[in-house]
Order: structure tokens, then C-alpha cells, then sequence
């Protein structure tokens, strides 16, 4: 084989790579899966305890032989993102593989630390081989409009759409189990797109709207126009999931991005920030107007006092702090909070799942080393944009990625999706994938 064919067939090997690290993105709310192995552990969720393969998981496997193949033609030095950032990653995959040793569920441990080491790749393919922000907004934007337009529809009609060959959830608001939004008397049916839960959708769309905002206000040329059009299509789904911690992490990420800006006196993406952001409330006003009495209920039930979802979340923190405790050594194995739940608790009065608080599962199921990688994780960017603040308006991609790690921390302090599903672990190693790409070009 001479050496121009090798290069073009190496360029072939990084090009199907990138192309399936887009599709990776697309696919990452998506439920449609196969089963792998149905372990049954009832009453436990079959979701928490079955062996399953995402289509997100398989792109992903696709994208990685790609680029181990490209690597094996053309070797090169990889780096590997800030030192910290770096070691503290390696950190958490080597706890995870140690939690398999006192797991309750050694074997579904042993499967979610694989997953684990093709997430510390995927970081290692964001840093090495991304080089255009581009390869991450196009798939976004097509993800969110995607999963918007099923959403939207379904929350019209009030049902499903009858996509189930593409994952979509039989959906009935008079059914139990279907997330809905209880008020005056109507079970009113929240969008779920085609994901597991509305939370998770409106997560996502939350994110993805993140990297369209920062594309609205620091992008150039026509990429602000097409970014803002996308938010304002996008943007009623994310309102109809009826998801809180998803409004919230949107509003703070937002926030974050736009004092940035004001910080450094830089006025035009200021006033395109908050132009968008009227649009957007102008386009979801009817619906707003239509069903208040919606969302005051949903509003208004965030107290811990009056609410039952706040009281169940309190109380799933109470048992995950008891076990944590109980097995802070090396925790009780990863992805396995669900079934340990079950065996320490004879008397439960809820579902069994994982406290609503990403930091407290990584602990519990990793032990105090794997609670504190996951922390650090968390923290570091916070600690560098402390110190760089002044820098962050030169660095649009940087602002745009500790936006999305923003949001991403946020919707874990109500959530756990973004450390237990592999819908979140994908959103949460991709932003910190982009913030060390980031980091790499500001160095």
C-alpha cells in the first residue's frame, strides 16, 4: 500500500469517524434501543437493571473503530485536554472498575464501566479530532428540531404518534405511569420527543439551545440568524416538557453567557441575547395564556411542604445519603443504586431508583474517591473561569462549553440522568470534551 492511499484512506477513516460522532449527537435522547440481556428484578424498573444497546451507543462504537482505524494508519500523538481535567476522568473510570469489586450487581456493574471507558474515548476523539464547532451545532440543531417537532405534537394531540418502531412510549394521560401535569382536574400530558421521560427531552433541548444561544451571540456572519431560528422553533418544545430543572438550567446557562457579555461591554450579542429571549417568550405566550392554571400548579409545587415529587426526592436523598455512608469505601457498584436500594430497604414506600442528585449516585455508587474525581470534574471549570473570567469574551467557544457544563451541573442537583442514563453520561462527557477542546486553543 503506497502512502497516498494510506492518507486517503485514513482521511476516509476520520471523516466516517466524525460523521458518526454527529450521529451520536442526534441520537442521544432517543429510546430506541435493543435488549441485550432482560434480567427481571421486580419491582425494580427494568430500565435500571436489563442490559441494554442505545442506537447513541452504537454510533458511538461505530465512530470509535472508525478513528482506531485511522490511528493504526496514521499513528499520532493525542493530547489530552487540561492535566487536571485529564487525571480526574481517568480518576472516575478507574472507580468505577474498582466499584465493581463490592458491587450488589457485579456483572451490570462490570457493563457500566465499560460504558465508562467508551465515554473516556469519546472525550479523547472531542479534544483530538473536533476541529469545527460545526461537526457539534449542525447535529444539535437537527437533534433538538427533531425531538421538538414529535414533542410538540404529541402534546397537541394529547397522545402518541404512533412511532413506536422509532421508540416512542405508548402514551395516554389517563394512564399511570405517563408523566403529566395535574391541574383543576385534567391529566394533561407532558412531551416526551422520543425519549424515556419529559425531564430527560427537556434536558436535552435545554442544552442544545445552550450551544444555539452561544452561536446566536458570538457566531459570525449568518451562523447567529440560523442559530436564533432553530432556538425559536426549539424553544416551545423545551416549555411544553414542563420540566423545571431543565427551565432552570437554560435561564442560569443564559444568564451566565449574557453577564459575560455585559462584563465586557460587548452590547451587540447583549441586545441579540435578549431579543431572542422576547421572541421566544412571544412565541410561547398563547400556550402560556392557554393552560396557566398548568404551570402555576407546576410552579407552585416546588415546595418541598406541598409537593409529593419533592417529598419523594427528599426522602431518595435521605436513603442514598444512608448508604453512601454505609459503603463510602468503594460504594455499591456502579449503575447498581436501584437494586441496592431494594436489598438495604425491606420497607420502601416508593419506587425503587436513584436519589435525584447526580452527585450523590456517583458517590454512592463509586465511593468518596469516585464522589471526588466526579466533583473535581465538576468544579474545575468553575475554578478556571474564576480565574480567567476576563479572558472568557476573547473565547466564545470556552464561554459557549462552560455555558453547557453549567446547565449540565444544574439539572444534577435535581436529576440523575446525566450520570445514570446514558443519555446524560453522553451530554455530560460531551461538555467536557468541548470545554478542554476549548482549553486546548486557549493555552
Amino acid at each position: 500500500m503506497d502512502s497516498s492511499f494510506q492518507g486517503r484512506l485514513s482521511r476516509f477513516f476520520i471523516f466516517s469517524a466524525r460523521l458518526f460522532f454527529a450521529l451520536t449527537i442526534f441520537f442521544i435522547p432517543f429510546r430506541w434501543r435493543w435488549m441485550v440481556w432482560q434480567r427481571p428484578f421486580f419491582p425494580i424498573y427494568a430500565d435500571y437493571t436489563d442490559f441494554l444497546l442505545f442506537i447513541s451507543d452504537l454510533s458511538m462504537l461505530y465512530m470509535l473503530m472508525f478513528w482506531a482505524c485511522s490511528l493504526l494508519l496514521f499513528p499520532r500523538k493525542l493530547k489530552a485536554g487540561p492535566a487536571l481535567m485529564w487525571l480526574s476522568l481517568v480518576g472516575l473510570t478507574i472507580a468505577a472498575w474498582v466499584s465493581v469489586l463490592g458491587s450488589v450487581d457485579g456483572i451490570f456493574s462490570r457493563y457500566q464501566a465499560v460504558r465508562f471507558i467508551l465515554l473516556l474515548m469519546f472525550y479523547l476523539f472531542i479534544v483530538n479530532e473536533v476541529k469545527s464547532a460545526g461537526w457539534v451545532i449542525v447535529p444539535v440543531a437537527a437533534q433538538i428540531l427533531f425531538q421538538s417537532g414529535i414533542a410538540v405534537s404529541q402534546v397537541m394531540a394529547q397522545s402518541s404518534l404512533g412511532l413506536q418502531r422509532l421508540g416512542e412510549l405508548q402514551l395516554n394521560p389517563a394512564d399511570s405511569g405517563v408523566s403529566i401535569v395535574l391541574g383543576e382536574g385534567i391529566r394533561f400530558l407532558r412531551g416526551y420527543g422520543l425519549s424515556d421521560h419529559p425531564n430527560i427531552l427537556g434536558g436535552c433541548i435545554a442544552f442544545g439551545l445552550v450551544l444555539l444561544l452561544a452561536v446566536s451571540m458570538f457566531g459570525e456572519g449568518r451562523q447567529p440568524l440560523l442559530a436564533s431560528m432553530v432556538f425559536l422553533i426549539a424553544f416551545p418544545a423545551l416549555v411544553m416538557t414542563f420540566s423545571r430543572s431543565a427551565w432552570l438550567s437554560l435561564f442560569v446557562a443564559g444568564s451566565f453567557m449574557v453577564g459575560i457579555e455585559a462584563f465586557a461591554r460587548k452590547w451587540d450579542s447583549v441586545k441579540r441575547a435578549l431579543l431572542l429571549g422576547v421572541l421566544s417568550l412571544l412565541a410561547v405566550m398563547p400556550f402560556i395564556q392557554k393552560y396557566d392554571f398548568l404551570f402555576i400548579s407546576r410552579v407552585n409545587s416546588g415546595s418541598v411542604a406541598q409537593d409529593d415529587p419533592m417529598k419523594e426526592r427528599a426522602f431518595l436523598l435521605e436513603a442514598g445519603n444512608t448508604l453512601f455512608v454505609e459503603h463510602s469505601a468503594i460504594g455499591i457498584g456502579l449503575g447498581a443504586a436501584p437494586l441496592a436500594m431494594k436489598e438495604r430497604f425491606v420497607d420502601f414506600p416508593l419506587n425503587f431508583q436513584p436519589p435525584h442528585y447526580a452527585i450523590l449516585v456517583a458517590a454512592m455508587e463509586t465511593g468518596v474517591l469516585g464522589g471526588i474525581f466526579y466533583f473535581l470534574l465538576l468544579v474545575i471549570p468553575i475554578l478556571t473561569v474564576f480565574f480567567r473570567w476576563d479572558e472568557l469574551s476573547r473565547w466564545p467557544a470556552l464561554a459557549g462549553a462552560f455555558g453547557l457544563l453549567l446547565a449540565l451541573t444544574v439539572v444534577g442537583f435535581f436529576d440523575y440522568y446525566t450520570w445514570f442514563y446514558s443519555y446524560g453520561q453522553a451530554w455530560q462527557w460531551l461538555g467536557w470534551g468541548l470545554y478542554s477542546a476549548a482549553m486546548e486553543t486557549t493555552a
